[in-house]
């Protein structure tokens, strides 16, 4: 083995080791803590329940469909990683809104809390300026129109 060789592994079996420890990130927390598929099917269909009042020839199913394509799972996660992120909350508290999304007694005793009702108060204040944003609202503006769009023309197709 060369010299080179030699003083290389070392190193990269510590580099290796030092990767492990590491704690995951906010986003892969995010990922594996929050029911985030089970919240963006849900959307879809209070979303798709509402559409279908204006829409009344389109079968919801087709509703669904026309949202999945312009209201991806994905577009929800960056969402999500933007609103839960390091810069809003910190370990402790989105260590709180894991144990309050997984557990509803756990939820309801933080939402009797003072600390529950600062941190309700907290994401109540960064919901809605991510809401009143501009660029945020434009870009709901423009996907929601495409989304009706395209339920016009399925309507306009169907007998």
């Amino acid at each position: 083995m060369s010299r080179l060789t030699r003083l290389l592994l070392p190193v990269l079996l510590l580099g290796a080791l030092a990767a492990c420890d590491q704690k995951p990130s906010r986003e892969e927390q995010i990922l594996a803590n929050l029911p985030l598929q089970e919240a963006y099917d849900h959307n879809i269909e209070r979303m798709a329940g509402l559409l279908a009042m204006t829409h009344t020839k389109v079968p919801q199913e087709q509703i669904k469909e026309v949202l999945r394509k312009h209201l991806t799972v994905e577009d929800q996660r960056q969402d999500l990683f933007k609103l839960y992120s390091e810069e809003h909350f910190n370990d402790a508290e989105f260590a709180n809104i894991v144990q309050a999304t997984r557990d509803p007694a756990k939820a309801k005793e933080l939402g009797q809390s003072d600390q529950g009702k600062r941190l309700s108060e907290k994401l109540t204040r960064l919901m809605r300026e991510s809401a009143s944003d501009p660029q945020v609202q434009a870009l709901a503006q423009a996907r929601m129109q495409e989304v009706e769009d395209d339920l016009s023309a399925l309507e306009q197709a169907l007998p």
